[in-house]
């Protein structure tokens, strides 16, 4: 069941984050310790670099966010180890898109990495899709989607921005227990309309980004603590807005 394997991956993920953070405050220890440690160890192509393999064993390296980032700071911190004659610097942006663009050709390819492709396809602005499905697994890259769920028994999946933004309308539908949603956004946001009478939490990790709960309070009286929805996942340079109407 997919709560099963939700809960498989929230453990391996933070387990992964847990030693990739012993292996920076090691090498930050290491570093005060005047050892003969490369500079490039400290460097924020290193850092992308850690934070796309962070994302990719969270996520069973599916979905393009940890391609991207992974990729970016591989090529810059080539160039810094190899000592390019070039400004790398003005190479940033041009790199960024080619890594984005072949990560969404990939995408496209592979049904089983992304399963919304074809709604992807149909409308690369912004479109209004019902989805009585139980799961979703969403993706926006440099477009805009908004999507209707109308399940009655929903379960969660994913959604990734990477400079793309995704409106999630979870008004009609209806849950369970407690389900997990993944929400990764990257230079992009996501906003999450729910039903005002279920109990939200969140455990997303932020990196210059933000998540902001916007639901009045006069709506929340009427919450029901069976009816919880776990935000999970990482917002990078991004946001995520959570919201209601009565």
């Amino acid at each position: 069941m997919i709560n099963d394997d939700l809960i498989a991956k929230r453990k391996r993920g933070r387990s992964i984050g847990g030693i990739i953070l012993i292996l920076i405050g090691t090498s930050l220890l290491l570093q005060r310790l005047d050892l003969d440690i490369p500079s490039w160890i400290f460097s924020w192509q290193m850092i992308l670099i850690v934070i796309g393999l962070a994302l990719g064993f969270k996520h069973n390296f599916r979905g393009g966010p940890w391609f991207a980032m992974i990729t970016v700071g591989g090529i810059f911190l080539a160039g810094e180890i190899m000592h390019w004659p070039y400004n790398t610097a003005k190479f940033i942006w041009p790199v960024v898109l080619i890594a984005i663009g072949v990560t969404a050709l990939f995408k496209r390819h592979n049904e089983h990495m992304f399963s919304d492709a074809r709604y992807f396809a149909k409308d690369r602005t912004s479109s209004d899709i019902s989805s009585d499905m139980d799961t979703i697994n969403i993706s926006s890259c440099f477009s805009g989607l908004e999507k209707v769920v109308t399940s009655k028994n929903f379960k969660g999946g994913y959604v990734s921005n990477v400079f793309g933004g995704t409106d999630l309308n979870l008004m009609q539908a209806d849950i369970n227990g407690t389900v997990t949603l993944e929400v990764t956004a990257i230079f992009g946001g996501c906003e999450i309309v729910v039903p005002a009478n279920w109990t939200v939490k969140v455990d997303i990790s932020t990196i210059m980004g933000g998540v902001e709960e916007k639901r009045p309070a006069a709506l929340l009286g009427s919450i029901d603590k069976d009816k919880v929805l776990l935000l999970k996942g990482s917002c990078i340079f991004g946001g995520v807005e959570i919201k209601s109407f009565a």
